[in-house]
């Protein structure tokens, strides 16, 4: 018998390693994809429910959200980067931003209008959701960070700073509490004394559990998020 025909036969260790290894490989490629996570968002007497998710391959992590028809998609880096922003409200806004060196490049319709526009930005990393990049500063040494953030209702490209602020109890959803890592985000500049959110994020897996902050004028119900399951 052969060397070509001994390990293609029944007597062969590889006749069963090598369709393992075929599979292994291409569940690799395949990637992975995180359970889909409900939230509550509420401001006042509104809410209403959205679905968040983790996709993760070889190229990257894709991180989606969505309510109803409208959509959230962002591919990012590892290490929480952001490189592309794609939201979608029908019928009017299908927008997508690229980040391409120190632009952004911003194309599609943005409620009813063309826009092709690019924004000079700087070195620091584009952070599109907070809800995954912050995650990346929770620790256990104090940690801050300044990046740039685009805001959804109005395209606007923000520089803002980041910084954590310890470990606390969380009342949850459920019932109950969960101690969680805080982070608190705060607008660069002269507007840093005068708005600031809180995220935190679950002690033992971070994954995001709550948000609070103010999103109008003094005086404006705060908005909450917070993770229904699991």
């Amino acid at each position: 018998m052969s060397l070509k025909q001994y390990l293609l036969s029944n007597r062969s260790p590889l006749r069963t390693l090598v369709p393992l290894c075929l599979a292994l490989l291409l569940m690799a490629a395949a990637g992975s994809q995180s359970p889909v996570l409900r939230y509550r968002e509420q401001t006042g007497d509104d809410q209403f429910i959205f679905t968040w998710q983790i996709n993760r391959d070889v190229d990257g992590i894709t991180v989606m959200q969505q309510q109803g028809d409208e959509m959230y998609s962002s591919r990012n880096t590892a290490g929480g980067a952001t490189q592309s922003w794609h939201y979608v409200k029908p019928p009017a806004t299908d927008v997508r931003v690229e980040r391409d060196g120190n632009r952004l490049r911003f194309t599609g319709r943005f409620a009813g209008e063309t826009i092709d526009r690019i924004q000079t930005i700087d070195g620091r990393p584009w952070m599109q959701p907070l809800s995954f990049s912050l995650q990346r500063l929770v620790g256990e040494e104090p940690q801050v960070a300044r990046f740039w953030t685009i805001r959804p209702d109005t395209l606007d490209v923000l520089a803002m700073q980041a910084e954590t602020a310890g470990s606390e109890p969380v009342a949850i959803d459920s019932g109950g509490t969960r101690r969680a890592s805080k982070v608190v985000i705060r607008p660069e500049g002269l507007l840093s004394a005068f708005w600031q959110a809180e995220y935190w994020f679950r002690d033992g897996d971070n994954m995001f559990l709550q948000y609070r902050g103010t999103h109008e004028p003094p005086g404006t119900a705060e908005t909450r998020i917070c993770l229904i399951t699991p």
